[in-house]
């Protein structure tokens, strides 16, 4: 091999920037000024840049800026067009917010975001203000943006285990690495409280508190530092481009895949984002993954809660989410990483080692050649009693009168039938209720039919006075009931796994089939809401593009299409994001709304109506869903290829 073919860049590299060079071009630059904290100066530095964009001739202005009353901050924004703010009223309260559509109509070349991280009032169309940047940008339209390190995702916990100070509006760190350029604007601590105290920062009073609170030396020393990493992580990043596109010889690491196991428990966002950290440093795909087993169905409110918000952020975060089902959590996380070529697994450290060994010791155990990386977590509040599952009164009364006709049957039989298979008649109630009615209701049956045994069968009749001679005996009959009764419960639990997944992809297999045979798109999109309902138990309404925007063209009888409705469906369109009822985006919609796309457009938009969307929009469910969308829409463009 020739010195020139060594030196030759990597196919790989070549493509990937290839395709970030064709994207860049539809989309707008964005370019942030991070800080370590309040008070550095990005507002500053921003407006101070978009002056010397306008003298030479670039169409700038401000969408947002907030100058908290600092007097030279506002002198730059002199000479700027600034877009009138979007005034609303929630709870009583007039809040101003960026006018959105009228920064997309007005469409300079350059527009001012400030603060990132902020949140939006209620009923605005994107839940947070980095949202609105982002479809801003994909309008073609360059974006300044100001951000402090303590608003990024990853960072939320280390920040607060640092300043005491829980921060909650945070932006992913996926959107910051799509700046096209980080500046950093720094101050010495020092300076920055010297700032402080001449009420350059915020108001007389607010500084006081914020001093005592946020702004001690040891918090923004480390904020610092934090923001000084972040920006040079980034800075390397791009060297690290450069060199692969030029083929300059340098380590390079073997591919990396982590694989985090998240649980239903407060600790679960902490370990997402410890894995996020861990996956940005070695530069590696990563995935959450969770795992459904039986307990699943008792998962309290709080639970529920805890897992979603987890796989929500790991799904900002840029990871892969991934929702398996099984009886053994270690054995499933275990098999997923041997099967997906896992190199690292995140776990949560157990809080105690007793008796049974912990899940991340069951999961050392399974995989040999994987490294496991074990986080301490520190919860804010406190963790849950494990729920103890529902007592069904009418199943031990069944178990009870069971156990007695097989009492009653055994004494009439007792002459001709031996202890033995006297034992072996009461034992048939217990497996029977082991089958079909649990594991409580099995072990209430045999200790009841252990007494009754007892009492009835064992000489001297009417009496306990055998059990002590005969405790290992039924001790082992009870374990043997429970034993019976645990591989039932797990035998249900899977049968009920496999039917599940059995008429989904017999569904989603009758749908691929039928819309490779479709003739026409009405007929297309008739089949799609028909196979859906089998599915899922939903209003649906399917939207194709008509003079700019979207109209029905196919819905269930009782779907309720607005205008409101009309102008969420047309923004997934324009976008090709889901937005509407469980989405940070127009949350407040009836529907659910999926771009039917293929790989390089967007052919419709999908409607679903959930009566119950909290349990309905899983990320299992999603997946299916977007299943469907993308199948209708190859089968759009294949018919549309032939007229």
């Amino acid at each position: 091999m020739t010195d020139e073919e060594e030196k030759r860049p990597e196919p790989e590299s070549l493509l990937e920037i290839a395709q970030q060079e064709e994207t860049a071009k539809k989309r707008g630059k964005l370019t942030v000024y991070f800080g370590a904290a309040p008070g550095v100066g990005k507002t500053f530095s921003m407006l101070s840049d978009a002056r010397l964009r306008k003298k030479e001739g670039l169409d700038v202005v401000v969408g947002y800026v907030e100058t908290h009353g600092r007097i030279e901050t506002e002198s730059l924004l002199y000479g700027l067009e600034t877009i009138p703010l979007k005034v609303t009223e929630y709870k009583g309260v007039r809040i101003s917010e960026m006018n959105l559509d009228a920064v997309l109509a007005r469409h300079p070349k350059i527009v001012l975001v400030d603060e990132l991280a902020h949140t939006n009032t209620p009923g605005s169309r994107h839940s947070k203000r980095y949202q609105d940047a982002e479809e801003i940008l994909n309008a073609g339209i360059d974006v300044y943006s100001t951000l402090n390190v303590q608003h990024l995702e990853s960072l939320n916990d280390i920040v607060f285990r640092i300043t005491g100070i829980r921060v909650h509006e945070t932006i992913p760190d996926t959107f910051l690495q799509l700046a096209d350029e980080i500046k950093l604007v720094d101050l010495p601590p020092e300076e920055l409280l010297k700032r402080l105290k001449e009420g350059k920062v915020y108001t007389k009073d607010m500084a006081e508190s914020a001093a005592k609170r946020f702004f001690k030396p040891g918090n923004l020393l480390a904020l610092r530092e934090m923001s000084l990493r972040l920006v040079a992580g980034s800075v390397d990043e791009k060297m690290l481009q450069y060199m692969r596109a030029h083929a300059i010889g340098g380590p390079w690491s073997a591919t990396e895949r982590i694989l985090v196991g998240v649980l239903a428990s407060p600790y679960a966002e902490q370990l997402v984002r410890s894995a996020f950290r861990v996956a940005s440093e070695l530069d590696a795909e990563w995935i959450a993954l969770y795992v459904e087993t039986a307990r699943h169905a008792q998962l309290s409110d709080k639970e529920q809660e805890w897992l979603k918000n987890a796989m929500s952020l790991a799904e900002k975060l840029g990871g892969r989410v991934v929702w398996v089902k099984g009886d053994d959590i270690a054995e499933e996380i275990a098999r997923y990483a041997q099967s997906h070529n896992v190199t690292k697994i995140v776990m949560g450290k157990p809080r105690r080692f007793g008796l049974f060994p912990s899940l991340a010791r069951k999961i050392m155990v399974r995989t040999k050649d994987i490294d496991i990386f074990l986080f301490a977590g520190k919860s804010e509040q406190p963790i849950p009693k494990r729920k103890i599952g529902i007592i069904k009164p009418l199943n031990y009364v069944i178990s009870a009168l069971a156990v007695i006709l097989g009492a009653m049957s055994g004494y009439l039989l007792r002459d001709i039938l031996g202890q033995i298979n006297l034992l072996f008649l009461m034992l048939l109630p217990v497996v029977l209720i082991a089958l079909f009615l649990g594991r409580g209701s099995s072990v209430f049956a045999a200790i009841l039919s252990v007494a009754i045994f007892d009492y009835f069968f064992i000489p001297p009749g009417f009496s306990f006075a055998s059990h002590v001679r005969n405790l290992l005996s039924y001790l082992v009959f009870i374990g043997f009931a429970f034993v019976i009764s645990n591989l039932a419960s797990k035998l249900d639990f899977k049968v009920h796994q496999l039917q599940q997944s059995e008429s989904r992809n017999t569904t989603l297999y009758e749908l691929s089939r039928d819309l490779v045979t479709a003739r026409s798109i009405e007929e297309v999109l008739h089949r799609m809401i028909r196979h859906t309902r089998q599915i899922f138990p939903c209003d649906m309404a399917i939207f194709l593009p008509e003079d700019e925007q979207v109209s029905v063209r196919a819905s269930t009888d009782s779907i309720q299409i607005n205008q409101k409705e009309l102008g969420v469906a047309t923004w997934v369109w324009l976008n090709g994001e889901p937005a509407g009822m469980g989405t940070d985006t127009l949350p407040d919609a009836w529907a659910y709304y999926l771009p039917m796309k293929t790989i390089d457009t967007v052919k419709g938009v999908a409607g679903f109506h959930f009566d119950n969307p909290k349990q309905i929009l899983t990320p299992e469910n999603k997946v299916v869903l977007n299943t469907i969308a993308q199948l209708g829409a190859l089968a759009i463009e294949r018919i549309g290829s032939k007229e």
